[in-house]
């Protein structure tokens, strides 16, 4: 094509664009293909045209377009980004910058990469949705002319590509001409046998129907033209792809689809919608179940339009959808078709202007932050784009859209993740009932919740959005990774022999070491795990002596212990499962490379994980009435404002010394609280307990063992 017909093209459209800028990126793409050809053997640069044309024709802007022209410039020749930024500016290769990054990916037919391909594809797309529509114009042309591909099994990694993941994004942004079109070119490929069978019967029957279609449509146009409503009534070719799948959804042969006959009724405004349906309705019988309100209540994609299937003149079966010219040409090109009815639309930087459109992008950008999988990303993706939708109702008549057989699980992390995770019931059109409910279009659904709640494991199973999924698979991940954490941070100190923090100069060597980017993560890995107690010993601190070394270096001062059979040199440590204290009876088990460990005699692990043979007697022996030594106690109290405050006041007026808060378990009634503190002896913890006991808030107080 030479330049004066593609700017001329361009004018055609109408559209508000900048023509010179447009013309020197022509020039620009011109240049840089200028010695590249296509498989088909035309010069490269019809192909940057075309797509250029392509997005013209959905209206763009100028950003949009000048994209599509130069979207191969920095993979495919000499041109840099820093020349495109130079030149077109930060927007323009920014998106082009976007776009490169996604024809990077090889197609594959392996999962694992598929998977990681469309990942980058997402996180693409997030930063700027024209991306996607200049990468969909980029597929479309690559698809019509797919046949130069030499390569048969490329041709096929191709197109299933674009059926499995390049035709659903274009349905869920609305662009269902794109969708079709990209389905038709795909099938053809994927199934060429079948694709032929159908398109022959689909053109012997539009020929040996014309004259009946053409009755048909006159008729309809007639009966409204006669109550007053202006329209225009088209003839529809339903798509080959689409017959193919309604005949497998269904399982009929072709002959047994009755609705071939399908016509678009694109009236003035929305009431004559409404009008000409009643209007049709009235004439003839409606197909039982067939009718579906799409303007009262739209797709997700926001598609409107009312659809139904009447047994209409010459007693066919005949497939209706009646709008209007905006809902048409949004159902045709989707989110594309706001730059046209949208004053100065940005979709990128107004999102509150457009509530419904990007839900689904925004919901997949949410689970990939939340640390999925590419596998489990392109799962959640399927599971968004493959279904059907149902539209429910908030008690306060905010409209969710869930696809088909959700429940109420789905629901409530539909209105906020918060509120699935704290769901303990849920109340349909009023009346309670199970979570594992299957809504229908118009319930109207209450969730209630709990503070005191957490979602049950076996929601993910009967949960059926990505994002339910996704949600509850992080909460329990979230949950675990707590727990690893509070493991690891035990193992680390009593590894190093601390009872306190570890000091951050060893915290720092530590993460440095075994290369994780934060301190959690050290400790979760230590939790599962994953670094062994040998390697942890490596980093305990030569001149950072425990409290029994320290004793045992100085001479004038005695271990306040005795053990039977210590080696001289050996460390000693107190057990951190059972914190002993003096005044009770103790045992010492010897660990390699950390020495001897001081258990209490009542202690589990002590009694469960060592032979009577390996314990060493021992005793407490010169305890200075200054020393000081930890123990733990569990609390339950009342949940009532100032209870905590009672519990610390109780503790410190016996003397005790509060160095550790952890609220193990809250409901709305109790709160389970454990206390580590500092006291003198065992008799000096019965003191404490006893005195916490008397408190009318208190139900219980216990030592608390862990094992």
């Amino acid at each position: 094509m030479k330049h004066p017909d593609f700017i001329e093209n361009i004018k055609s459209k109408e559209i508000d664009v900048n023509q010179a800028l447009v013309e020197k990126a022509y020039f620009f793409a011109l240049e840089a293909h200028k010695s590249q050809k296509r498989y088909s053997g035309d010069p490269y640069i019809l192909h940057p045209i075309k797509v250029a044309e392509i997005l013209s024709e959905l209206r763009l802007d100028t950003a949009t377009i000048i994209t599509g022209l130069l979207h191969d410039t920095v993979e495919d020749t000499p041109a840099s980004m820093d020349e495109l930024k130079l030149k077109f500016g930060n927007e323009i290769a920014t998106l082009v910058d976007g776009v490169t990054k996604i024809s990077k990916m090889k197609t594959q037919s392996d999962i694992k990469n598929q998977a990681e391909n469309f990942r980058k594809l997402i996180l693409a797309v997030s930063k700027d949705i024209r991306v996607l529509l200049v990468k969909l114009a980029d597929r479309l042309h690559n698809m019509r002319t797919i046949t130069f591909v030499p390569s048969e099994e490329k041709r096929k990694r191709i197109a299933l590509e674009t059926m499995e993941i390049y035709a659903p994004l274009a349905g869920r942004l609305g662009m269902q001409s794109f969708r079709d079109e990209l389905e038709d070119l795909s099938f053809q490929i994927l199934n060429k046998a079948a694709y032929t069978s159908i398109k022959n019967r689909v053109d012997y029957l539009k020929n040996s129907s014309s004259n009946l279609t053409e009755k048909i449509n006159i008729q309809i146009v007639t009966l409204l033209k006669d109550e007053n409503i202006s329209c225009e009534v088209l003839g529809r070719e339903k798509k080959i792809y689409s017959i193919w799948n309604k005949m497998q959804r269904k399982e009929i042969a072709f002959r047994q689809l009755s609705d071939i006959f399908a016509y678009r009724i694109i009236t003035q405004n929305k009431k004559d919608c409404y009008k000409a349906l009643g209007v049709i309705h009235s004439k003839w019988s409606v197909v039982p179940g067939s009718f579906k309100d799409y303007i009262s209540t739209p797709k997700i994609n926001n598609y409107s339009s009312l659809h139904t299937t009447i047994v209409g003149p010459q007693r066919q079966r005949v497939e209706l959808q009646i709008r209007t010219k905006e809902m048409s040409q949004i159902a045709e090109s989707g989110i594309a078709a706001h730059w046209q009815y949208k004053e100065n639309y940005n979709l990128v930087d107004d999102s509150s202007s457009d509530p419904i459109n990007v839900t689904w992008l925004r919901d997949l950008v949410d689970i990939l932050d939340s640390g999925a999988t590419s596998e489990e990303l392109l799962e959640a993706t399927k599971l968004e784009m493959f279904q059907e939708q149902v539209f429910c109702f908030t008690p306060k008549g905010d409209l969710i859209h869930l696809p088909l057989n959700s429940n109420p699980i789905d629901f409530a992390y539909a209105l906020h993740s918060e509120i699935g995770n704290m769901c303990i019931g849920c109340k349909v059109n009023g009346k309670s009932q199970p979570l594992f409910t299957k809504l229908q279009n118009g319930d109207e659904v209450e969730i209630l919740t709990s503070r005191g709640q957490e979602p049950s494991e076996v929601w993910e199973n009967i949960a059926t959005t990505a994002k339910a999924q996704s949600s509850i698979k992080r909460y329990f991940k979230k949950k675990e990774n707590n727990d690893f954490l509070d493991l690891g941070k035990r193992i680390l100190r009593n590894s190093l022999g601390f009872s306190k923090d570890v000091p951050e100069d060893i915290i720092s060597e530590m993460i440095n070491k075994f290369k994780k980017k934060t301190f959690n993560d050290l400790l979760i890995a230590i939790g599962k795990g994953h670094i062994k107690n040998k390697e942890i010993i490596k980093f305990k601190p030569k001149k950072r002596l425990s409290f029994f070394n320290r004793y045992r270096k100085n001479p004038n001062k005695k271990l306040p212990l005795e053990i039977k059979g210590l080696q001289p040199g050996l460390a000693v440590h107190f057990a951190e499962c059972c914190l002993p204290l003096p005044g009770e009876d103790i045992f010492g088990i010897s660990e390699v490379d950390v020495g001897v460990i001081i258990h209490s005699a009542n202690c589990k692990k002590l009694i469960e994980d060592f032979s009577e043979d390996l314990w060493l007697s021992a005793t407490w022996k010169d305890v200075s009435k200054e020393q000081l030594f930890t123990s733990r106690i569990k609390i339950s109290v009342v949940n009532e404002p100032g209870s905590l405050g009672i519990l610390a006041t109780h503790i410190g007026d016996h003397g005790g010394n509060i160095i550790n808060l952890n609220i193990s378990e809250k409901s709305n009634d109790f709160f389970d609280m454990i206390f580590e503190m500092n006291l003198k002896n065992l008799d000096h913890l019965k003191t404490i307990i006893a005195n916490l006991k008397e408190i009318d808030r208190v139900s219980m107080v216990k030592r608390l063992y862990i094992n």
